[in-house]
């Protein structure tokens, strides 16, 4: 009975948590592995890697053995990347008849691109009690060049740095969910965050200013202390259902007046491995859904993830499935200490489905031991 009160505790937080969420919250600040992004983006009931660290801190529990990583390494290019950044370095800050036509003429090949690039490194440990810590670097920027009528451009550049330590304990009960015997968990993970930014928007006026330097200098910047809040449910049927909870910067903290909210958001996924039969068959196939709310206006259809994990081989996984409407895929391999994913997901730009797709690539090597 006491286990019982404590689940409906945990679910009566998490919703309360849902029903305060922001009603702007753009600029999300989370770590999504290459393997994540080719399932899709889910990663709530499926987080028995490094992931669980940042999407769902109760997966550490899931650790049969100590690990730990110093080199963690991902890079994520759009497809028109290259041609924008291409033309903004060709921008010139002279002030004269010339320059400002040239930079007009730039910025108009380019007219209606969004061009993205991030790179990621982090250090790792995951423990085999419950316990993980991660260091880790995030620098992004997106360019976007608007409105053929009266041209504008856009720039929103990100350099994060988090601290962070998480652990993951059992619920002193098994329970039954579904008419299913059920072993669950819970997460809890304090991070540091600090955060550069800029947010820049340059109209056909201020095109003799417009230079690679102005678009990209983070003016701003903040530092907080967070908190992400997790839940994992293990069912004892032949599919092995799991169903997970996150809660991500519950207290919804300011980095600064200037650099902004760590904004708060909620996720629920579930996950099934449909294959019945001894472990090594079970392990084969992978389904997992995920519903990220974060509090932006944008239909309930961007919101939803699902992923699919096939395995080929000894080490070698397919990953494959859907983001926002948008098709993802990749895989994954590993052999001996070695860790090299690789994947490609859309990402929507607009309000509806299928408005604007930014298609983006993403892979990583890491160095586990």
């Amino acid at each position: 009975m006491k286990h019982k009160h404590s689940l409906k505790s945990l679910l009566a937080l998490t919703f309360a948590c849902l029903a305060a969420l922001p009603v702007s919250a753009a600029n999300q600040f989370i770590y999504e592995s290459a393997r994540t992004h080719g399932m899709g983006g889910t990663s709530v009931a499926i987080a028995n890697d490094h992931q669980a660290l940042f999407t769902n801190p109760a997966g550490l529990a899931l650790q049969q053995k100590s690990s730990y990583s110093v080199i963690n390494a991902q890079g994520t290019q759009s497809e028109d990347y290259s041609s924008v950044n291409a033309r903004i370095k060709r921008l010139s800050d002279d002030d004269t008849a010339a320059s400002r036509s040239s930079n007009y003429s730039n910025l108009m090949e380019i007219m209606g691109k969004t061009g993205y690039q991030d790179w990621t490194a982090m250090g790792y440990y995951l423990g085999s009690t419950g316990f993980g810590m991660a260091a880790y670097y995030h620098d992004s920027e997106m360019f976007a060049v608007e409105n053929p009528a009266n041209p504008v451009v856009k720039s929103e550049v990100y350099q994060d740095t988090v601290l962070s330590g998480s652990i993951a304990r059992g619920f002193n009960e098994t329970q039954m969910l579904f008419k299913d015997r059920t072993i669950g968990w819970w997460g809890a993970t304090m991070k540091v965050a600090t955060r550069k930014i800029t947010e820049q928007s340059y109209y056909a006026r201020d095109f003799a200013a417009l230079t690679p330097g102005a678009l990209k200098d983070t003016d701003r910047s903040g530092a907080t202390l967070d908190f992400d809040l997790g839940a994992l449910w293990q069912l004892n049927n032949p599919w092995q259902t799991s169903l997970g909870l996150f809660v991500g910067n519950v207290f919804s903290t300011d980095y600064s007046e200037e650099a902004g909210t760590l904004e708060r958001q909620f996720a629920i996924g579930t996950a099934i491995k449909p294959l019945t039969g001894p472990p090594e068959r079970n392990e084969k196939l992978v389904l997992a859904a995920d519903y990220w709310e974060n509090g932006d206006d944008k239909t309930a259809l961007t919101k939803l993830r699902l992923g699919m994990q096939v395995e080929l081989a000894r080490g070698l996984h397919l990953l494959c499935g859907m983001r926002g409407g948008y098709p993802t895929a990749g895989f994954a391999l590993s052999w001996y200490d070695l860790r090299l994913q690789a994947a490609t997901y859309g990402e929507e730009l607009g309000q509806r489905p299928g408005e604007k797709e930014d298609r983006r690539y993403t892979a990583s090597l890491n160095l586990e031991f």
